[in-house]
């Protein structure tokens, strides 16, 4: 069932020992509203946890030190940032189909809980948190809003994507309203790298191919390359690299092509208007929003190749 914000903060207040739920893989956002979430709740007197099938990047570790580490039978899930429940991961099996409230801003989605919150013109998760919490009058501090700040923040680029709107800015402005260490998140988020992320990021470039006149650029982050920087650079590094091949001047469709197994990979795409980067991967049974969005195929590089590019090229083309 669909819900508005006014009916999720009362679903929320009317209920106790709270399981959240982000999607694996976790980034900024998925996280900022799970912390945040819970940090909410437990102000509030209820018991609430956060759970993730995959382990949180080292730079975004900060965000489990704003909640206290509760244990309790949970009672109500709630899945923030999560249009899918395989994107749940290995917590889909155990959880997937006992979801109460769904928390999302993703354009194409699975609806997969009894109550589901989207807005899609959202430009993250935690704009619709923020909502909530205002709705409840919950109490915020520091270190609930360095959560939502984060989500924000990651989400929007630092705030130069074209998903940014003055909502976003106005919900940031007052966030940073509490006293955290903003310069501080930013600089974890995107300013600091290890030396291992910058060889890295010069070995991708160097085998980065262009196609479509230069308009389309891809990287390949095959198992040997992965393998290559093992121990180097940590799992995040690795995908955090989306956004490279469209910093590349003229390029309007950006493809990051991750191995996930012997033939498996995981695409993630970046586009500028008026390509829909949503619609491109949902011909491959993917989706997400306007301008960022993944997809996974199976098969060889080779395969892969073939698949992407003529797609690629039709969306150029139907464009021009």
């Amino acid at each position: 069932m669909i819900t508005d914000v006014k009916k999720a903060a009362e679903l929320l207040k009317s209920n106790d020992d709270f399981l959240i739920l982000s999607h694996a893989n976790p980034d900024g956002d998925t996280l900022g509203c799970a912390y945040g979430l819970c940090g909410m709740l437990q102000k509030m007197g209820k018991r609430a946890k956060v759970m993730c099938a995959d382990e949180i990047a080292p730079r975004m570790e900060f965000l489990r030190d704003t909640v206290i580490q509760q244990n309790f039978e949970e009672k109500t899930i709630v899945s923030v940032d999560v249009a899918d429940r395989k994107l749940l991961g290995d917590l889909d099996a155990v959880y997937g189909g006992r979801i109460f409230l769904a928390i999302d801003h993703h354009e194409s989605r699975q609806e997969f809980a009894k109550y589901t919150l989207v807005d899609s013109d959202a430009a993250a998760a935690c704009e619709l948190i923020f909502q909530i919490a205002e709705e409840m009058n919950a109490q915020l501090d520091g270190e609930i809003a360095s959560c939502l700040y984060t989500g924000l923040a990651t989400d929007t680029g630092c705030f130069k994507y074209s998903n940014t709107t003055s909502r976003t800015h106005i919900i940031a402005a007052k966030l940073m309203a509490y006293e955290f260490d903003v310069s501080g998140i930013n600089y974890k988020l995107f300013d600091m790298k290890s030396k291992g992320r910058l060889e890295l990021e010069q070995a991708i470039t160097q085998g980065m191919e262009f196609f479509c006149d230069d308009r389309v650029a891809v990287v390949w982050l095959t198992t040997e390359l992965m393998d290559r920087f093992n121990g180097r650079v940590d799992s995040e590094d690795f995908n955090g690299l989306a956004s490279l091949p469209r910093q590349v001047e003229g390029v309007i469709i950006g493809a990051t092509v991750k191995q996930k197994g012997p033939a498996t990979f995981k695409i993630s795409v970046r586009t500028a208007e008026p390509i829909n980067a949503g619609s491109v991967c949902a011909l491959f049974g993917g989706g997400g929003h306007a301008r960022a969005a993944g997809c996974t195929i199976e098969g060889s590089i080779e395969f892969v190749k073939a698949k992407l590019l003529p797609v690629f090229e039709k969306a150029l083309k139907a464009n021009e």
